[in-house]
This record gives structure tokens, C-alpha cells and sequence, in this order.
């Protein structure tokens, strides 16, 4: 079953469940429609109001004030990471949607708070040990190296180096995560099929004969099995969101000194992994631009990252004043000058 059959079967029942279950507590149901609160990009949801529509025919969400149109897994990945919580994509999402439709019972969405997400990732961190996966999983995909990528400042030999693959059934690049010590212990992929990109999302576990090659993204940190020596020499890490931003840093005619947290959060667990192993005298936050005009939003994100965390070492981020790089770009998009340029005009926090 693909993702666009999942949603077509969404039973409208158990999506006013899960509506309940993630706090609205209210709706309206029409005869094309059922409206709810703008849980969505509302933290407060007393104070949301109802401009949150799912259109029955469809089986999609539309936002009339902020989000404009989304699908459910857009939707639950938005809710997510609106409150920064860190969710697991085929825990969260994955198994929640597919308990809303007709085709079988996962395991059931149990939380009926988001806080309790929290308390569940803060527990996590302490009990899950990484599932090591074995080596040659990765060699069922092709090598070949994608135009997106070429175009995008990836060259071949760090794909080569990262050991990048791709998969044709499901016309994704293939990125395997590694931990500290090289073992594999997910395997993620970067969806080029643009209904999957808009609707589902670019990045998500790799599935192979019914089994999902998934991790905790919040236990790890992609490539820094490959770039520890050079942060302990060097005494600087960038910490990037996605994989991409390592791959185009290795292709920079600098040492890469970068690792990448598959999200948009940096936690404990990830600072310690640098502390215990790099010893890092600064860490530069080099998430993706998402300040929108007249907010400040994004940069209180940022400073609050790096004020929970300086006492351990330097922090700071960047922020792009000047436009150099576009809105979703990650500081490492625009090639070398730019990304030399946002790290000179870096925020510190002292």
C-alpha cells in the first residue's frame, strides 16, 4: 500500500478520535466537512479558532489562517513540531494515520495530551539502546548519484564517502545513519516524487520487504561518525537539520566539522554525544530560515537552544539579517562564500 492509498481510506470516525486525542475540544461536523480548532500552529488551544476544516471528500485538512492545505501526515508533523516535540516519524505518524484508516489496527495512539510525548521522548532517551542493523542491508540499493544532489553542491565522492544509495521502486536517494562506532542503525530516504514530498514529506524511514529501517533521530547525530576527528582538532561543530547539510560541508574546501540532528530540535542526549567524543570548544546552530517578517519567533528558538546548553561550552547560531540565503534554506544551500559569510555574522550567547 503507498501513502496516497492510505489517506483516500482515512475513516472520517477515527479522525475526529484522533482530533480529541490531540486535544480539540470541540469541532463541528457539516455534511462536506467537520471543523476544528487551529490545533495545528495553536499551542493554546482555548484561544484557537475554528478555521481548521477536513474536507470529507478529499481527506484533507485546510487552515484558513496560517497552515493553508494539509495532509494528515503533514498535519501531525506540523502539531508536532509546533509544541517541539520530538516525535519518531513511524511511530507518530506512520502507525497513527494508519490506525485512522480501513486497513488494519496498529498499535493505538495512546497519548491524549501532547505533554505526555515529552515525558515518553525523556524516558526514551534513557532506556532505548540504537538497534544495530546489519552491513549489507545497504548494498540491496543501487549506487548512483541523483542530478538533485550533483546540482545541489553534493559531489560524488562524498556520496561515495557517506555511502549514499538509491532506491528505484521507490525513487528515493538512501541515506544510511550510522552511529559513533560505524554501525548501521537506521537507513532514511529522501523522497523525489513531488505528491510524496508535499503530502507525506521528504525525509522518512527506508521500508524493505515489510520492515522499516528506523531509529530514534533524537539518539543520534548523522555524520558525526565521519566528521569526530576533525571537531576535536578543530574545536568548532556545526549542527545542522537535515543530512544534506554534512554531505554539501564535505564538499566545501574546508574540513567538515558538521553533523546534522534530522529535525529541528538539539538536545541533551546530542550534546552529550559531542561532549563525550569531540570535546567541542563552540557549537554553531545552523538550522534552516524560517523567520517570517515583522516575527521573531525563529531567533528566540535559536537563543533558547543555545542558552539551555551554553554552560557546557560556547553556543551560538546563525541568522541570516542580510537575505543571502531564502526561506526553508539551510545556511549551507547557497555554496561556500554564503555559508562562510552566516557563520562570520554568527549570534553568540553568552
Amino acid at each position: 500500500m503507498d501513502y496516497k492509498e492510505i489517506i483516500d481510506n482515512l475513516r472520517v470516525e477515527s479522525v475526529i478520535e484522533l482530533m480529541k486525542r490531540l486535544g480539540a475540544d470541540r469541532y463541528v461536523e457539516k455534511d462536506n466537512c467537520i471543523i476544528f480548532p487551529t490545533i495545528c500552529h495553536n499551542i493554546d488551544i482555548s484561544s484557537a479558532s475554528m478555521k481548521l476544516y477536513f474536507y470529507k471528500d478529499r481527506k484533507i485538512f485546510m487552515c484558513y489562517t496560517e497552515c493553508d492545505t494539509m495532509s494528515i501526515f503533514k498535519f501531525l508533523k506540523t502539531y508536532y513540531e509546533t509544541r517541539n516535540i520530538e516525535y519518531d516519524w513511524y511511530e507518530d505518524i506512520y502507525k497513527v494515520i494508519l490506525d485512522c484508516s480501513n486497513f488494519r489496527q496498529a498499535d493505538g495512539f495512546a497519548p491524549t495530551k501532547y505533554e505526555s510525548l515529552k515525558d515518553k521522548y525523556e524516558k526514551k532517551r534513557k532506556d532505548v539502546k540504537l538497534e544495530i542493523y546489519p552491513e549489507n542491508i545497504v548494498d540491496t540499493f543501487v549506487k548512483f548519484y541523483p542530478v538533485e544532489w550533483l546540482r545541489d553542491g553534493i559531489e560524488r565522492k562524498t556520496m561515495d564517502k557517506f555511502n549514499i544509495r538509491f532506491s528505484i521502486s521507490q525513487n528515493k536517494i538512501v541515506i544510511p545513519h550510522y552511529d559513533i562506532n560505524n554501525n548501521l542503525v537506521g537507513i532514511r530516504g529522501r523522497a523525489l516524487n513531488p505528491w510524496e514530498v508535499e503530502n507525506v514529506g521528504k525525509y522518512m524511514p527506508i521500508q524493505l520487504e515489510g520492515k522499516w529501517y528506523k531509529h530514534p533521530l533524537s539518539l543520534n547525530l548523522y555524520g558525526l561518525n565521519k566528521t569526530k576527528e576533525n571537531i576535536k582538532k578543530y574545536g568548532i561543530c556545526y549542527v545542522g537539520e537535515a543530512e544534506k547539510f554534512v554531505l554539501q560541508c564535505e564538499s566545501f574546501s574546508f574540513l567538515n566539522c558538521s553533523v546534522a540532528v534530522c529535525g529541528s530540535q538539539f538536545n541533551k542526549y546530542q550534546l552529550n554525544l559531542l561532549m563525550k567524543y569531540c570535546q567541542p570548544r563552540e557549537i554553531v546552530i545552523c538550522f534552516d530560515k524560517e523567520e517570517k517578517e515583522g516575527e521573531h519567533k525563529y531567533f528566540d528558538k535559536l537563543m533558547k537552544i543555545c542558552e539551555k546548553y551554553k554552560n557546557y561550552c560556547n553556543f551560538s547560531f546563525v541568522y541570516d539579517r542580510e537575505n543571502l540565503i531564502g526561506m526553508k534554506d539551510s545556511p549551507s544551500d547557497r555554496g561556500e562564500e554564503i555559508f562562510k559569510k552566516l557563520i562570520e555574522r554568527r549570534v553568540s550567547v553568552k
